[in-house]
């Protein structure tokens, strides 16, 4: 019988055979089954709450947990890191995991995008481990080769692949309740693999799984086609006629460098423009005056960021100043109308202030509402007379090119798809919670979590950068290791407080969401734009970033837990079996303390 934190009973019917984490209880709680009938509601309850003495220290586990990892990326490598070195001795007793990962090596975005010129518009300073800062870093802002090699690097140097398997990929994952465990369906190598875990971690990032734009006739082009995120390294892109769809992060960089190639003609199809800004000349932090918006480290510089106490001096700095540019996205603010004034007279300095560039790539929405970006050499790109801008809707594509609504037609070689991933949060495969409840179905209009990191309905499950993370403002890899310590606290609890399945409660989750709509509606990404933070629409919620800054986040997760917001289910009965005989393990030891809480002389 299970019984958790709401009072509410999930039983099962006489006659029934009792199921695998039934019999578990059934054996807690000194039972057969279902507990013999009495004259009295109150009788019974106390006698199905008085479970035998467990006799055993008070918080020993009653098993050992399995969890499994999707994603050897940043997050999953993060967790791993947490669970091989920070809580090696005491979560090695606790909990066995393995890493599944669907690529043949370690990355996750940046093993998938290696289009021409991507970079990481985070300062590379900040865009790593915080256990293994990088004094190497090329420049401010690193290219996405780099940081594949310094991840890559990380990885080996920290043997954090020692519980990845490669080439595998979760195909299903079905909340089986009998067992308080997650049913995962492995792909490898053309043959399936059955695995059950009690905790499900989703740590598969949002900028690796790509789909082709929904335009019509995008598959009868006879040219070349090319996504971002699946570049063709082997294919000759000079003296063609390019397209390049979308002016997103990707198509930002991608341009330029098309527009580099011999004997290349470029045309730059967007609907709406967006904000290129260097908000500040990141040379400063370093004592010099170089307004290059991406300066190159000089090699004293990275003789200084050999020294640790140096790098974490500078690192601080950077994230500072990323941390205090969060008063940009509030609407209206004095700080949002300087720095709009700011870009607007960057941009066309950069456009060589031509009136007709000027009217059609500066934007008319606020700054800030979608992704701002350093955008090197991307506005530059359009002064040069073999690139030109298409602003009008695409109709469609036909075997030759692309036609505009307005009746244009574009002959091409070459289409560039710069046009984004699935950000619509929901997994590649089918994931059923409890009473078969599809995250798909759940999340088909807008996906809602509870602070980005778990979901009603689905026990067990944590989201690494799910619905309402913090991706438009401070540093992801910071949130990351701060959303790894949120999970280390529950797998703890749960694990030493006979806990067989926790889920947010829905009531909760729709307070925290519509709250949170309250804040975006003083912040800057709900404005007039189109954005993959609204699910690319230009009115809607925002699903994508968290309401309100960095430091709240920080604050709300990093090794916090509120469990009044959870529905909790316990392996017996009674939720206070993990008292065991009324001894802790510690007063049992040897030499022990046992005055530990006596304070010292002074001590307050």
């Amino acid at each position: 019988m299970m019984v958790h934190s709401g009072g509410k009973e999930d039983g099962i019917l006489k006659g029934d055979a009792p199921s695998d984490l039934e019999a578990e209880r059934n054996e807690a709680n000194g039972t057969n089954g279902i507990p013999p009938a009495s004259a009295h509601p109150r009788s019974e309850y106390i006698e199905r709450i008085s479970v035998p003495l467990n006799d055993v220290p008070a918080f020993t586990p009653t098993k050992k947990l399995r969890c499994a990892i999707i994603g050897a990326g940043f997050s999953g490598m993060m967790m791993a890191h947490k669970l091989q070195y920070k809580y090696a001795e005491e979560l090695g007793k606790l909990l066995d995991f393995v890493i599944y990962e669907a690529r043949s090596t370690v990355g996750g975005t940046w093993d998938a995008n290696t289009y021409p010129g991507v970079r990481c518009d985070v300062p590379s300073a900040i865009y790593c481990f915080p256990f293994e800062p990088y004094p190497e870093w090329s420049h401010f802002f690193s290219r996405g080769e780099q940081i594949q090699e310094y991840f890559q690097m990380a990885v080996k140097k920290w043997k954090l692949d020692e519980h990845i398997l490669f080439n595998h990929r979760v195909q299903d994952a079905t909340w089986i309740e009998a067992k308080a465990q997650w049913k995962l369906v492995v792909q490898h190598e053309g043959r399936e693999i059955v695995d059950h875990v009690d905790i499900l971690i989703s740590a598969r990032g949002f900028l690796s799984s790509w789909h082709w734009p929904e335009i019509s006739g995008i598959h009868d082009f006879a040219g070349k086609k090319v996504h971002s995120a699946d570049w063709d390294h082997s294919f000759d892109y000079s003296h063609k006629r390019i397209a390049v769809i979308g002016n997103g992060s990707s198509g930002i960089q991608i341009l330029p460098e098309m527009a580099k190639l011999e004997g290349s003609e470029v045309i730059s199809f967007q609907r709406s423009p967006t904000w290129i800004v260097s908000r500040h000349a990141p040379a400063r932090l370093l004592g010099r005056d170089d307004p290059d918006p991406n300066p190159a480290y000089t090699e004293e510089d990275k003789a200084k960021f050999r020294d640790p106490e140096e790098m974490r001096k500078y690192r601080k700095a950077v994230q500072a100043g990323v941390n205090k540019g969060f008063k940009l996205f509030v609407k209206g603010s004095d700080y949002n109308s300087e720095m709009t004034t700011f870009a607007t007279k960057q941009m066309s300095e950069k456009l060589n202030n031509d009136t007709e560039l000027c009217e059609k790539l500066i934007p008319k929405y606020e700054l800030g509402c979608r992704r701002i970006t350093p955008g090197t050499g991307y506005l530059e790109a359009f002064t040069q007379s073999n690139v030109k801008l298409e602003n009008n809707e695409i109709s469609h594509i036909s075997a030759k090119g692309i036609h505009t609504k307005k009746g244009e037609f574009h002959k091409l070689d070459v289409i560039v798809c710069a046009t984004g991933f699935d950000i619509s949060q929901v997994p590649n495969f089918p994931l059923i919670g409890r009473d078969g409840v599809s995250l798909a179905e759940k999340w088909k209009d807008e996906p809602e979590s509870y602070m980005s990191l778990a979901c009603p309905d689905m026990p067990n499950l944590f989201f690494f950068t799910g619905p309402n993370a913090t991706v438009g403002h401070g540093s992801l890899i910071f949130s990351l290791d701060w959303s790894a310590e949120w999970m280390i606290r529950w797998i703890q609890k749960m694990a030493y407080e006979d806990i067989a399945s926790i889920a947010p409660k829905q009531d909760v989750v729709d307070e925290f969401v519509r709250y949170g709509d309250q804040i975006h509606k003083t912040l800057t990404w709900t404005g007039g734009c189109r954005s993959w933070y609204k699910a690319n629409r230009v009115n809607g919620r925002v699903t994508a970033t968290f309401a309100g800054s960095a430091i709240l986040y920080e604050k709300l997760v990093n090794g916090r837990l509120r469990p009044e917001d959870f529905e909790i289910r316990y392996r017996s009965a009674n939720r206070w079996r993990f008292l065991g005989n009324g001894f802790t393990d510690y007063e049992l030891q040897e030499d022990n303390d046992l005055s530990y809480y006596v304070p010292e002389v002074g001590e307050i």
